[in-house]
Parts: C-alpha cells; sequence; structure tokens
C-alpha cells in the first residue's frame, strides 16, 4: 500500500477513535509516538470489515480504561461492572471505531462488519508493518492502542 493510503488511514482512524471515546465513554485521548509503544494491554476487541477494500480492526485496552469506558457509558460504580459489561463495552466500541472509520474513509461505498469479537488476556501480533498500522494513546484512566490491517 502507497505512503500516502496508510497516511489517510492513520489520520482517520485517530480522528475516528477521538470521536467515538470522546463522545461515547467520555475519554479524551492523547496519542503516544511510536517510541512511546505499549504492550501491556489487558484484552481486545476486533471486527473484520469488507466492501473497496477488506481487513480488520483491533482495539487494545488496559483494564483501568474499560472499567472507565463502562462506568462512564452506563453509568455504574465500580463494583458493580460485570465480565459481561466488559466484554460488551469493548466491542460496542470496536464496533462504533470501524463504523465510523469507514465511513469517514469512503463514505459512497457499503461495508459488510463481522460480528465484533473480544479476548481477555496480553494480545498477540502487535507489530505494524506493510498494510498494518498501529497507533497508542494515553488518557487519565490508562492506556489504549488501535491496529488497521488492510487486506493486500
Amino acid at each position: 500500500m502507497m505512503k500516502e493510503n496508510m497516511e489517510r488511514i492513520e489520520k482517520t482512524m485517530t480522528s475516528s477513535i477521538f470521536e467515538v471515546f470522546e463522545k461515547m465513554f467520555y475519554i479524551f485521548l492523547e496519542p503516544l509516538d511510536a517510541s512511546s509503544r505499549y504492550d501491556e494491554y489487558d484484552m481486545e476487541a476486533a471486527i473484520g470489515f469488507d466492501g473497496t477494500m477488506s481487513g480488520n480492526v483491533r482495539i487494545l485496552l488496559s483494564r483501568e480504561i474499560v472499567k472507565a469506558m463502562v462506568r462512564n457509558m452506563l453509568g455504574l460504580r465500580g463494583d458493580e461492572i460485570t465480565v459481561q459489561d466488559i466484554k460488551d463495552c469493548s466491542k460496542e466500541a470496536v464496533n462504533m471505531a470501524c463504523g465510523d472509520f469507514l465511513a469517514r474513509l469512503d463514505n459512497r461505498e457499503a461495508f459488510n462488519l463481522s460480528l465484533p469479537t473480544f479476548k481477555e488476556g496480553r494480545p498477540r501480533g502487535l507489530e505494524s508493518g506493510k498494510d498494518i498500522y498501529r497507533m497508542d494513546f494515553d488518557s487519565d484512566y490508562g492506556k489504549m492502542g488501535v491496529i488497521v490491517r488492510i487486506q493486500p
């Protein structure tokens, strides 16, 4: 994929992440530069897409940030948060971020989205490379990351 395309994908996904996390979860994120990469995430939610291009989006989450997301979205206290709330909120975040990203990238095309998935535990395959773009963010509640993979 050409450099301009990857820059467009990075810029578009960053805007989508800011939009979703600020409006839905009241969490304000700061991008981390590549030298401040964070690999100690506790869980991830992922979703696939296909249309004029195919690929997937993974959102990597620290336990602290996902608990803040649940508290802010559902109005729950910390001791009321269940594992199901964490799974549902994580899957909703990746679904909304991917949908917003694809609409911004190509608003004339309809994309098919897979059902979002959730995995607890340290995510694997966090490297970026050709057709894979990774962004990490910090907040008052902990860290989160996004990996966008475009199928060649």
